[in-house]
This record gives structure tokens, sequence and C-alpha cells, in this order.
């Protein structure tokens, strides 16, 4: 009896020492373990299970993965991570739409709802130890995104990451706190045997700002690129002169997420960042002013234009540009506060362009007196990429833009009534004609003569295929705007295609009908021969599928330039 009681207490010493013994967790292999679920819940068995370097997915409207739909679907992280020194560790949140971070199983951020893109970060008093972390996130509809960052109590300021290698590649040859980004690294470099030429750094920090309008502004030698809560908001990556490059936008009260990435390829290196809160809600418009009427070459000078909206008449748009023949390029971030449609209206004499987001959405690159021209896209909320081109071509030079929430006509009058020369040709007109019988084309009443037609399209051209034709009754040979009048709320398509017959040759060109709204819309200048055969046509093949979406036919307009 006392040998087995000696023999239990042996064994329970031995249980007691072995669960003691218990080797601390790991970092789940240097990765997050992310559970995807196809539901915004959280629920059932997760879809897919796959290791994250990182917590940095702008997913906008595509799945994250296999079996993932692109909308209502959630997602967990977890990671058993090392926290290298004790002290106030913050940890930084950016999602669209909920979010949950739980450290050591306490509930630490919970924003669980549908939201446009916010950060919010949480700073805490830790151990020098494991810690377990869990991130939830959900998406419900639209942009999707899922970012988390985690600054140390090591960089109380900026945390400054420096390569030996202008693509910040690798691991950083050192690490270090910097107080503030305001460098001129010289002949010398950033130090740690970093050379002064060829390398680069990224410095990133949590700051509180207060609720406003705010301009960023880095000055480089050479390239740049600043993000403000995971939003790129300046992108100078190139080489360049010391140079300042300002981006503008507008913050909720609260900690924001800021990184700011660099390098230099030569020595004299330079690097800063400043921010300040600004009034109003104006975005200020990089310019870059060039003595040619190309966009060619090194700019003349560049500048900042609180608007696009100048009347030079027949002086220079500032020194260094002499001629008559010159261009300029702005570009800017727009912040859109809520999603919709709005309004691009631009007028110009000679060319101007403007892309948002890199899609082109007006293309008036030729000669012509001041002309109001205006396009319509639907835009998320949030950070924009707007850039204008315009050129003048001697004489007057007069160039405006403005961007307004909502559909607008660039001027009423203009599109009602074409200018004196202009051949305006509507469905009432015989030179308008239409293949097939008339029940497969509906009509409708705001058309630019009163009546435009829509119908169906089809994915492919076929044996069955509708098409409009407005032949061209020119008085003279020469070179022709060719316009189509688009109404508003008929258009569907994405690919209307149309095809213009002038001087025995053809041209195509591919319309999104959606962006617009009763205005017309150029098609290109074309040579016509004025023959009895030279016209425009579309057809109903637009290559999306069939009976998807609705083509609008309506008025042609032919105008000599």
């Amino acid at each position: 009896m006392i040998g087995f009681r000696k023999l239990t207490l042996l064994i329970g010493i031995g249980v007691t020492l072995i669960v003691n013994a218990r080797p601390a967790p790991a970092q789940s292999a240097n990765a997050w373990t992310g559970y995807y679920f196809a539901n915004a819940n959280l629920q059932g068995n997760p879809a897919f299970v796959r290791e994250d370097p990182n917590i940095d997915f702008a997913w906008g409207n595509a799945s994250p993965g296999s079996g993932i739909p692109v909308d209502n679907f959630s997602a967990r992280w977890t990671r058993w991570l090392y926290l290298d020194t004790p002290g106030n560790w913050t940890f930084v949140t950016t999602t669209d739409d909920g979010a949950r971070l739980f450290i050591d199983d306490q509930l630490v951020i919970d924003a669980w709802q549908d939201q446009q893109l916010t950060t919010r970060s949480v700073t805490l008093n830790l151990t020098q130890a494991f810690h377990l972390v869990r991130f939830e996130y959900y998406d419900r509809i639209g942009n999707a995104q899922a970012h988390l960052q985690i600054l140390s109590a090591n960089f109380p300021d900026w945390r400054g990451e420096y390569f030996n290698n202008p693509t910040l590649s690798g691991a950083p040859v050192f690490t270090r706190n910097d107080s503030a980004i305001n460098f001129n690294f010289g002949a010398t470099g950033p130090g740690g045997g970093i050379p002064a030429d060829k390398f680069s750094a990224r410095w990133t920090r949590s700051v509180y700002l207060s609720a406003g309008r705010y301009r960023f502004s880095t000055r480089t030698h050479d390239g740049a690129r600043l993000w403000v809560d995971n939003q790129l908001v300046i992108d100078r990556w190139r080489d360049q002169r010391a140079t300042t490059w300002n981006g503008e936008v507008t913050l909720a009260d609260g900690d924001h997420f800021i990184k700011m990435e660099y390098y230099t390829a030569t020595s004299g290196g330079i690097a800063s960042l400043t921010w300040s809160p600004i009034s109003g809600s104006a975005e200020t418009w990089r310019g870059e002013y060039f003595d040619n009427a190309g966009l060619t070459g090194a700019s003349a000078f560049a500048r900042d234009d609180a608007a696009i909206n100048f009347n030079w008449g027949t002086a220079s748009p500032g020194t260094g540009v002499s001629g008559p023949n010159w261009s300029v390029r702005w570009t800017t971030k727009r912040a859109t506060m809520l999603p919709g449609y709005y309004t691009v209206t631009a007028t110009a004499d000679d060319g101007v362009r403007v892309w948002v987001d890199n899609n082109l959405l007006i293309d008036e690159w030729h000669d012509q007196a001041p002309t109001p021209h205006a396009a319509m896209m639907y835009l998320n909320a949030g950070l924009h990429d707007w850039r204008v081109e315009y050129y003048n071509h001697g004489g007057i030079a007069t160039v405006a833009v403005q961007i307004t929430p909502g559909a607008a006509s660039p001027d009423a009058h203009a599109a009602a009534n074409p200018t004196t020369g202009d051949i305006a040709i509507d469905t009432k007109n015989p030179n308008f004609i239409k293949s097939g019988v008339d029940d497969v084309w509906q009509t409708a009443p705001n058309g630019y003569g009163g009546t435009a037609f829509v119908l169906k399209n089809n994915a492919f051209a076929q044996s069955e295929s509708k098409w409009a034709r407005w032949y061209a009754p020119l008085p003279r040979p020469g070179y022709y705007d060719v316009s189509v009048y688009i109404p508003a709320n008929l258009g569907t398509t994405r690919g209307a295609r149309y095809w213009i017959a002038h001087a025995g040759a053809f041209d195509a060109r591919t319309l999104n009908q959606s962006l617009y709204a009763n205005q017309w819309v150029s098609l290109g200048v074309y040579y016509f021969g004025a023959t009895e055969d030279e016209y425009v046509t579309v057809s109903d093949a637009t290559y999306e599928a069939s009976l998807a979406t609705t083509i609008v036919v309506d008025a042609a307009r032919f105008s000599l330039r």
C-alpha cells in the first residue's frame, strides 16, 4: 500500500512537470494562418485555409480565392507573434467592411459593421513574450480591403527600414527609429554601411489627426510613394531632381496609418515629408508645362494649380514656354466622399483629354474653337487618380475642367443646337435607316430629336443582327468630327460598336454608352469625300452576354474641321 501511494505521487509529479515544460508556441511559420469562408459570418467550414505572409489585401471587386464569392465573404487570421520588447505596441486595422481584432483572446478593436474604407488603431502595453493575435474580417458588397499593421514599441516615432538596393528588395540592412523624415543624405548615405547611391527606405507610423482635409508633401531626390490609411496619395517612383509633390485627402478624427517609400539612384539623396490641414475642399492640380504641343521631353516648369480654369488668350502660361504651340499635363488625387454618378465637363481651345483611374473619359485631341465636352461615370467612395492633358496650337488658349456630382450636360443649348455648319441627322431624318422590323426597336421619348430607339444586344454578329445607319449628306470633301448623341438613362452597353465609312476606308470605334447622359460624344475626326456611300453605322453585336445590355440609337452629327 505504501509503495502504491509513492508510485501515484511520482506519476502526479511527473505529469505536472511535463505540463509545465511545454514549449512556448511558435509564430505559425512566420505567417498568418488564414481561414476563408464563403459567407459573411465566419460560419461553417472554411472554403480553404492558407498561409498569408501579411494581412495586406486590396481585392476590390475580386474574390480572395477559389470557392469564395466576390461579395459576402469573411476571413479569420491567427498567429502566435513574438513581441521582442516590452512597451506600447500599436495595432492598426484598415477595412471595408467589418473588422475585429483580438490580442490574447481579448477584443481590442470591434468594428463589425458595414462601412467604407476605415482605419482604427489601438495601443497596448504588452510584455516581451509570445502573444496570440486573431484578426477577423468580412466583406458585404463592393470594394473589399483588409489590412493589419503592427507598430513596434521599439519605434515610437517612425520605423525606418533601410535597404542597400533601390527597390526595397530583401531584408533591410538595418532598422531604426527616426524622429522625423527630413534627410539630406548627401555623399555619406544613411549609415550602416549603405552607400550614398542606389539605396531605398521605408518609413511607417500611426499618427492622430483631427477630422479635416490635409495636404501631404514629399520632397525627394529621387522616387517617392506615400500611403495614408493604405490609400496611395503620392506616386512619383522615378528618377528626378529634388522635387516637391503634394497629395490631398479628407480624414476622419482618429489615428491614421502613414507609409512612405523612397529610393535614390545617385548620391545627394533628399527625403522629407510634411503635412498640414487645409481649409475648403478644393484639390490641388500638379501642372507640368511643356514648350511643345505633344507633352514630349522634359517639362519647362511645374507648379500647383488650385483649379483648371484658364483663359490665357495669346499669352504664355509661364516662364520657359515661349512659342504658340505648347501643352500641359495636370494630375491630382481627388476624394469622392459618396459613391454615385459624377460628370466631368471640359471646355478647351484646342485639344483636351481627361482620365480617371487610367480610364479615358474625354478624348478631344484636335484643334477646335472653345467647345464644351462632357462624360459621366460611376465612382466608388475614396481616392481617385485624375489626369487632364491639354495642348494649344496657336491663337487663343483656354481650358476649363469641372467635376460635379450627378448627370449634367456640358451646355444644354450647345447640345440641342449644333453650331452653324454642323449636320445633325436624327431618327426622323430620311438619311437615317435601320434594319429589321419595327417591333424589335423600342422607342424612347427623350432623344435628341424627340425620339430615340433602344434594343437589346447580341453577343456576336449574326445573320439576324440589327443595325442602324446615318448617311452623311456632306456639302464638300474635308475632315469632319463625327459624334453621336447619347440620351440619359437609356444605354447600358459598354461595347457599342460603330463603323465609320469615309473616302473608301472603314474605321471602328467602341463606345461605353453607360458613361454619358444627354450629350454629344465624338467618335473621332475622319476625312470624307462627300460621296453618297459614306455613313456611320452601329450594330447590336457588343461581345457582351446576349440580351444583357441595352443599346441606344439616336442622332449622329458631322462637324467640318
